[in-house]
């Protein structure tokens, strides 16, 4: 009987301690605004075709057709950059101008 109640009690500690390390992250990322865990900047590939196009639809434009750069935050593509000198193209709902700013630095980089 006691076990069990020293069980419960220590389950009880651990969930609060897990609950305050969860409001301590999310404070932290309210603070510094939409935390990013994972940035990655490539080349488009065909599989890629349908994303560009929807994202060129958030963005009221027409998908790039030749070569493009994209970014992607967390899997999810947010950014692209036709290697042709078009207009690139980002999610409205996300922050895009920095990662347009990473592509055309990319771009920049690969043209050397």
């Amino acid at each position: 009987m006691i076990s069990s109640r020293i069980t419960m009690l220590m389950a009880r500690a651990r969930q609060r301690d897990l609950q305050e390390a969860a409001s301590r992250r999310w404070k932290l990322q309210q603070k510094d605004g939409t935390p990013v865990t994972r940035v990655t900047l490539r080349r488009a590939v065909i599989g890629d075709r349908e994303r560009l196009r929807a994202l060129a639809e958030l963005d009221s434009t027409e998908a790039p057709t030749g070569g493009v750069l994209v970014a992607e935050v967390d899997g999810r593509l947010r950014a692209a950059l036709p290697l042709d000198g078009g207009r690139p193209l980002a999610d409205p709902f996300h922050r895009g101008a920095e990662l347009v700013d990473l592509l055309r630095l990319r771009a920049r980089q690969l043209a050397h």
